[in-house]
């Protein structure tokens, strides 16, 4: 079975969410349930349905036709009302009535001409002066409804983009800003008949639109090409990747001494590095965002250039290793750990005694090193403190606090997650 058209309009809905204008139609013959359909959506979404023709004939049935044709788009505001995201009107033939009966009326009278298809049959023309003269307005509406036609069919597609790349560019970016402001000045020229049946419109507007398409791309390609690796880049995540520095901390994270937290947090800054290689120009003559990596920058944060991360996490793994280094030479020197370093056998002690000689981690972090890493380490208990835990237990009985009081607690905190341990065996590893 296909999607029923309650279904079609919600996935219209989630999509329209990120859109500024946010109307979605449900065009469908009489009887074709649209308005089962409406009340499905706000029986599943809480939205209120309202019924058009009803509430804006009760709204204008004190009003002269001049006064309701003034009033009715204040009268259509209220009626919808802007508290409810989102609003189901049904029943809104009475936007249209006035005109689609006028147009119904010229309609027929057009088809009754179509008898009077030679010179002999108009000698028996029955229609007055006045009757076709009344079919003016009519006709002059039509022509303008067939001109705007034609402008949203010449202006769709540019606008439908433009649409589309205020959802891909954060909110809070210039040309977000920039966009809204042409959009309500073109929509002003546009819904004003004078104006829009001036010389030159359709080419004024279609340059706006287009200036506005090559500034959004220019923008996109900036922010792409601060949050995505290039393909020199790319080729140096991928040798970072595989460092011999991270591999040396990796076979660390072993033992369980270390703060393998930081480790992860390494990793994870790593793994998020995304590349992109292939965006150009042309690809997003096409489309508002990257056809290779969706990239979003209104729903991905884009803070420091992804290349200055990168360079900036080659330094982290010198950092880590050289305080991974200082941490186990501390431990190792430690007098509790000198009865586990002279149990040691005479090959594991002498990896042992090397690297608290020379003060550097060897080359190969074989498996023979770690194990007697861990031997010697193994009396010793590690005590993970989390910073926000801390933060919490700290903060717990108010601040600001005095400098004993916030001793107290720091020591209290200290002495409830090392209860039962050794103080002089117990190491503490924020994390």
């Amino acid at each position: 079975m296909g999607e029923s058209l309650s279904e079609k309009a919600l996935a219209q809905l989630e999509k329209a969410a990120e859109l500024y204008h946010r109307l979605i139609l449900i065009a469908a013959a009489s009887g074709s349930g649209k308005t089962v359909a409406l009340q499905d959506i706000a029986s599943r979404t809480g939205a209120p349905l309202l019924n058009l023709n009803l509430e804006l004939s009760r709204r204008m049935l004190d009003l002269t036709e001049r006064q309701r044709a003034l009033q009715l788009p204040r009268l259509l505001g209220e009626a919808v009302g802007t508290d409810d995201p989102i609003v189901l009107p049904d029943n809104t033939e009475i936007l249209f009535k006035d005109l689609r009966t006028h147009l119904d009326t010229t309609k027929e009278f057009l088809e009754s001409l179509q008898a009077y298809s030679s010179p002999g049959k108009l000698k028996n023309f029955r229609h007055s002066r006045k009757e076709v003269e009344q079919q003016k307005p009519s006709l002059s509406a039509l022509q303008k409804i067939e001109s705007i036609r034609d402008l949203v069919a010449e202006l769709g597609g540019t606008a439908s983009y433009l649409s589309t790349a205020e959802a891909v560019l954060p909110p809070g970016h210039e040309w977000v800003g920039r966009m809204k402001g042409v959009r309500e000045e073109l929509l002003s020229q546009v819904g004003d008949p004078a104006k829009r049946s001036a010389a030159g419109l359709r080419q004024q507007v279609l340059k706006k639109l287009g200036d506005l398409k090559h500034e959004c791309i220019r923008a996109y390609l900036t922010l792409h090409a601060c949050a995505r690796l290039g393909a020199g880049d790319d080729k140096r995540k991928a040798r970072l990747a595989k460092d011999e520095r991270l591999q040396k901390l990796s076979s660390l994270a072993t033992i369980d001494l270390m703060p393998v937290q930081h480790l992860k947090d390494f990793q994870d800054l790593l793994g998020n590095l995304k590349s992109c290689l292939a965006l150009t120009e042309q690809d997003l003559e096409a489309s508002a965002e990257c056809p290779h990596c969706s990239f979003r920058s209104s729903s991905e944060a884009v803070g420091a250039p992804a290349d200055r991360v990168l360079s900036e996490l080659d330094d982290v793994l010198d950092t880590l290793l050289s305080e991974w280094t200082r941490t186990l030479l501390k431990n190792l020197g430690d007098p509790t750990t000198k009865k586990q370093l002279e149990l040691l056998k005479p090959e594991a002690r002498k990896l042992v005694d090397a690297f608290i000689a020379s003060r550097e981690l060897p080359d190969d972090l074989g498996h023979d090193f770690i194990h007697a890493v861990k031997e010697v380490l193994s009396g010793l208990s590690k005590v993970v403190v989390k910073t926000d835990v801390l933060r919490t237990a700290l903060l717990t009985g108010g601040s600001p606090a005095t400098l004993p009081e916030m001793k107290k607690r720091f020591e209290e905190h200290l002495d409830e997650k090392a209860k039962g341990l050794d103080p002089s065996k117990g190491r503490i590893v924020l994390e």
